[in-house]
């Protein structure tokens, strides 16, 4: 295993224990949600959705969404809060670097707290714009970097969107 596949396989182990914090990401996904302009019918996909909170908030307004996160735990967590949400969503086990989809499938693609973790962003980004319908939509929901670790604060996002033209406008929310 070279050191990208371990460093892969660390960052698997260790969001495993990500559910517990569920709830303090509720409120951003509804934020990044409504940023991206998500509406009934599209197709949507929910990059790194750890528990499901940015599907789900998708899929209850009419989206279709598939996820990918790449930690099993967290996958279980999302599908069983898809469940209770009564809505559906298709799951999958999938690395950001080599997504299963066809190019241009999704009208937009979200990430919120995740994609700021691939070990090689240009990698990440690169593959999510190839997933993504020219013209859609990919918006992002981060931290700044000193904020990281302060997860009180993650109401505070700073939401970033560009378009798979290669515009980029950066909105904070306060």
């Amino acid at each position: 295993m070279d050191g990208l596949d371990q460093f892969k396989q660390a960052q698997k182990e260790g969001w495993k224990h990500f559910a517990p914090l569920e709830a303090v990401t509720t409120q951003a996904a509804a934020r990044l949600v409504q940023f991206a302009g998500v509406a009934k019918g599209m197709r949507v996909l929910d990059i790194g959705c750890g528990t499901g909170v940015v599907a789900v908030t998708a899929a209850r307004l009419g989206a279709q969404v598939k996820a990918a996160d790449l930690t099993p735990q967290l996958l279980e967590r999302a599908r069983e809060n898809a469940q209770l949400a009564e809505v559906e969503i298709e799951f999958f086990e999938a690395d950001v670097e080599a997504l299963p989809f066809q190019n241009g499938e999704f009208d937009a693609v979200l990430s919120q707290f995740a994609h700021m973790f691939a070990p090689r962003p240009d990698v990440a980004v690169r593959e999510m714009l190839r997933v993504l319908r020219p013209g859609g939509t990919i918006a992002f929901a981060t931290w700044p970097p000193e904020m990281l670790g302060r997860a009180n604060q993650c109401n505070r996002d700073s939401i970033h969107a560009s378009s798979a033209a290669g515009c980029s406008v950066s909105h904070t929310l306060g």
